[in-house]
């Protein structure tokens, strides 16, 4: 009887140590972000987040920097720019009308290019996202173009 407690009791400490050493999750981890959102592009070291309201049918952009701050964000149901953050680090969100295929920044004297998130969803509006520069050019002031395929614009502000 005592050597199948001490069996016992190796194989326990056996088992233990080495479900100690495994590690707990083998896969990678893809990044998490605000609950219920999905992840819908990357840049300059942010991220930008995208949900879809199914009751509302509002979209709702958020920003984070990389230590999970939230920087921007953005909530319509219609085409809409939005400018939140700090001067030095001014974000500048998009959501576009069905057919938008880029968006452009004519920011102080600088173009930027936005970079075209993933929406994922039946009906899903283009969305676009950018860390404007540092001003160059105050008296040349910002406008925003949204382009369809074919460079057509179709929003600007």
């Amino acid at each position: 009887m005592r050597r199948i407690a001490t069996t016992a009791a190796a194989v326990i400490a056996v088992t233990l140590a080495l479900v100690g050493c495994a590690p707990a999750d083998s896969e990678t981890r893809a990044p998490e972000g605000p609950n219920g959102y999905t992840l819908s592009a990357s840049f300059d070291g942010h991220e930008l987040w995208w949900d879809r309201s199914t009751e509302s049918g509002m979209t709702d952009l958020i920003v984070e920097d990389a230590d999970g701050f939230r920087v921007g964000t953005c909530l319509s149901a219609e085409p809409i720019y939005c400018l939140s953050g700090e001067n030095e680090a001014k974000v500048v969100l998009v959501i576009g009308p069905e057919g938008a295929e880029r968006a452009v920044m004519h920011w102080f004297g600088e173009d930027v290019e936005l970079v075209r998130g993933e929406a994922s969803g039946e009906g899903a509006p283009p969305v676009f996202g950018a860390i404007m520069p540092p001003i160059a050019d105050e008296s040349a002031g910002f406008q925003l173009e949204v382009l369809d395929g074919a460079g057509a614009v179709v929003f600007t502000s």
